[in-house]
């Protein structure tokens, strides 16, 4: 029997000499993958240029645990990719995979993350009302009805997070559901750190909100420092760490100074996420003010939830979702910096409504790390092929 898992990330690969530039984190999922599945992985990734990959390393082929290819842009395949497959891990949101159902003889599972309504709402966020917001949103519908149709001939799909698994779970005769996270059992809260976490949070001191994720109007950025502004109305003391980069972080930089805001808010640009990000979420970090605007399944969430950090955010169908697996946080009206600015005040106000949210988060991050959603992943593809 055939026991080899080839995996299509979504992500390239830039070729650089004997070594290949990769995405961190496809690194480590295929890391996983190599630990959990009982056979050989291959590994193909398309080529792509360094600008693709936000956060990315040098690595040498032979160093990883996997068979790496790279192939072209628009490939489908290669001679050899696929013939001992025993199942083939496609990524629903690249639409040359999409060719891919029915031409390989293995089981064929997608990986989806946006729904429609995601797309077309990015769409609108970059392209304003414009013919480039029309031309765009009719080859987005075009893609869909695409996708939908392989989708319906594959034979399994993992959803990251609710609004895919709603959106798509009846196109197929396995649909599994997942919340994606990068955060280790062994970087989970402990008991003595979220003790001491709440005893913060009842102490009464400046409410400390924070932010991570990239400094861009489809994750809510350009709203953080009006919420800023609506809790100085309000009289409310706090501070506001914001870590991440992007597009706009020099504006935001010019408005706290211009502003005042300084004393308060503080850009921390980019920081590594197990050395500086958990353990500034852990200790210094009491509620998370998450104004995304999309729906798609960030990992933040997640990985808010596994520092004993609630969250205030927009109700968007990712958060949404979360929100009703446990009480973490709150949810407010979509781009209401007004309701987010409340919100924030009342759990202010609640400390021990605070405590609550934040108990919930850590036991539902625990319930969903990186191990425990990869396992569940890795017996999800067993079944689907068989093994």
């Amino acid at each position: 029997m055939t026991r080899t898992l080839v995996v299509l990330p979504s992500v390239p690969a830039v070729p650089e000499g004997d070594a290949l530039f990769l995405d961190r984190k496809a690194v480590e999922g295929l890391q996983a993958y190599a630990r959990l599945w009982p056979g050989p992985v291959r590994c193909a990734m398309r080529a792509g240029q360094r600008h693709d990959i936000a956060f990315g390393s040098e690595y040498r082929p032979q160093d990883l645990p996997v068979e790496m290819r790279v192939i072209g842009q628009d490939a489908l395949a290669e001679p050899g990719l696929f013939d001992d497959a025993a199942v083939v891990l496609a990524a629903g949101d690249i639409h040359v995979d999409f060719a891919l159902a029915g031409a390989v003889r293995a089981p064929l599972v997608y990986i989806i993350e946006y729904t429609l309504a995601t797309r077309l709402r990015i769409n609108r966020l970059y392209n304003g009302l414009s013919v480039q917001m029309a031309k765009s949103g009719v080859w987005t519908i075009g893609m869909e009805r695409r996708r939908r149709r392989a989708f319906a001939r594959s034979q399994g799909l993992q959803c990251n997070g609710t609004p895919a698994f709603n959106a798509y779970r009846r196109l197929t005769p396995a649909p599994l559901l997942y919340l994606d996270t990068r955060t280790s059992d062994a970087k989970q809260i402990g008991a003595a750190a979220l003790a001491e976490k709440h005893r913060q949070m009842r102490a009464g001191g400046p409410l400390r909100l924070a932010f991570s994720g990239r400094l861009e109007r489809m994750k809510g950025a350009d709203h953080l420092l009006p919420v800023a502004d609506a809790l100085v109305r309000a009289g409310l003391d706090f501070t506001l760490d914001v870590y991440g980069d992007g597009d706009l972080r020099a504006g935001m930089a010019a408005r706290i100074a211009a502003t005042g805001l300084g004393g308060r808010v503080t850009l921390h640009g980019p920081v590594p996420f197990e050395d500086a990000l958990i353990p500034a979420m852990i200790a210094r970090t009491d509620l998370f003010l998450c104004c995304h605007r999309q729906s798609d399944p960030s990992c933040t969430y997640m990985e808010t939830l596994s520092c004993g950090v609630p969250i205030v955010g927009y109700n968007n169908a990712a958060f949404r979702g979360i929100t009703r697996l446990a009480e973490i946080g709150l949810r407010v009206p979509m781009d209401s910096v007004d309701g987010a600015a409340a919100a924030i005040v009342s759990l202010s106000n609640d400390r021990d409504r605070l405590v609550t949210f934040s108990t919930n988060a850590a036991t539902l991050g625990r319930d969903h790390s990186f191990e425990r959603e990869f396992e569940r992943r890795i017996n999800h593809l067993r079944q689907v092929a068989g093994l």
